[in-house]
């Protein structure tokens, strides 16, 4: 199972597709607000390229007894499981977004591509890094080979995102029938909730994670970090001006937020990065007034895997 060698033949794909629907999106975005052009560029050239793409990782066989037995301990779906890469897929995956993106003008991103081609980079303890939420570890990495940190971060967890969402598709449906996760990071492979969704006509309040593009339902009333029910802890900011109901839910006991939009029909993977990109001002809404988002250790949550994870 592998990914794909790509060059930079497809960079800028989605700003040349004006019948993309994601195209339109990021391009008004930057109409209304053009600090946001260059998060914009990254996601205009780089999703194109994640569509359609093979894992970068070997299968994982997962019962539903098994799953059943995680959740109930406590663990998400990937909790101390080998991953095991593909070092073809994954080079030219990584390889590929690098490109795109040296091609749209982010210039930064040129030693990562020199450190790909020169293969300089061990990409399965890069990936490693990404699959357990470890970014000091990537960030020493980073710093040894002369990389830039937080664009090194980002390349490797778009590249693991196909992988991720596969995963998501087969495993979601053991979840269904194995139990409930009401935990704030994803059931699937550990990562913090990107945002909340308030779904079809019932309004029932779903978390949805960035990475793997998960859903799952949780209480309306009650906070998703520290569990929170007491109403009088809970506050809602929802800032004039804006698009209707979309709002900050933040609770003063854990002094934890929540961004929540209003859907019909769930985000697709895709459009999640958009939304989140499209409500970054709540995200400033809340963290002006002392609130942030816990990371998963803080909630006795721990995305390292008790395995190791190998390379092929």
């Amino acid at each position: 199972m592998t990914g794909t060698e790509t060059g930079g033949a497809t960079g800028g794909s989605m700003r040349g597709d004006p019948e993309d629907p994601l195209g339109r999106r990021l391009g008004a975005l930057v109409r209304q607000w053009p600090d946001l052009a260059r998060a914009a560029e990254v996601y205009r050239v780089t999703l194109p390229l994640l569509r359609n793409v093979r894992p970068i990782a070997a299968p994982i066989p997962l019962t539903e007894d098994q799953a059943r037995r995680k959740l109930a301990e406590g663990h998400y779906l990937l909790h101390g499981v080998t991953l095991v890469f593909d070092q073809g897929g994954a080079r030219g995956l990584m390889l590929g977004l690098a490109r795109n993106l040296e091609e749209a003008g982010l210039v930064a991103v040129s030693p990562i591509r020199s450190a790909l081609e020169g293969d300089r980079l061990v990409l399965e303890e890069l990936l490693g890094h990404v699959a357990e939420g470890d970014y000091p570890s990537l960030a020493a990495l980073a710093k040894e080979l002369a990389l830039h940190p937080p664009l090194l971060w980002t390349l490797a967890q778009s590249a693991l995102k196909p992988t991720l969402r596969a995963w998501c598709g087969e495993f979601a449906p053991l979840v269904h029938t194995a139990g409930e996760w009401e935990k704030a990071c994803c059931f699937i492979c550990g990562a913090l909730a990107s945002l909340g969704e308030l779904q079809g006509n019932e309004q029932g309040k779903h978390l949805r994670c960035g990475q793997c593009g998960a859903d799952w339902k949780i209480p309306r009333l009650q906070c998703i970090y520290c569990g929170n029910e007491d109403t009088s802890l809970l506050g809602i900011l929802s800032p004039e001006g804006r698009r209707e109901n979309v709002r900050v839910e933040m609770c003063d006991k854990c002094h934890g937020y929540l961004k929540v939009i209003p859907r019909f029909a769930p985000c697709s993977p895709e459009e999640l990065a958009v939304e989140d990109l499209s409500t970054l001002y709540l995200d400033c809404l809340a963290q002006e007034r002392g609130y942030r988002r816990p990371c998963p250790g803080e909630m006795g949550l721990d995305r390292r895997s008790d395995e190791g994870i190998g390379l092929r």
